[in-house]
């Protein structure tokens, strides 16, 4: 199988983090999930419109709160069980950096 091109994984995370961010129920804006991951809003943008992919620190943090695995957010489609994580149904639920949350 060839390895997937840079490109593609761009767009495939750019198309996840979106859904994901604004399914979030309540809403989440760019600038509430970067304040979150402590990042700035524009990475944010950036990693939604594919031109950039963050840094694996970040990859890992987005993992967590959004309760997927890193390989989840590169897929062509997400997993549908995605949000079925207990204690991962609102934004207000998950604090970036809880060692008592659920990984």
């Amino acid at each position: 199988m060839a390895p997937v091109k840079e490109d593609q994984l761009k767009q495939n995370l750019a198309r996840n983090l979106r859904y994901l961010r604004e399914q979030r129920k309540p809403y989440l804006s760019q600038q509430m999930l970067a304040a979150k991951l402590e990042v700035t809003q524009k990475s944010i943008s950036r990693y939604e419109n594919a031109i950039s992919l963050p840094p694996a620190h970040v990859l890992v943090a987005i993992a967590d709160f959004f309760g997927l695995t890193t390989d989840a957010l590169f897929m062509a489609e997400l997993p549908e069980n995605m949000n079925k994580k207990e204690g991962n149904t609102t934004n207000e639920d998950i604090t970036y950096g809880n060692p008592t949350q659920d990984r």
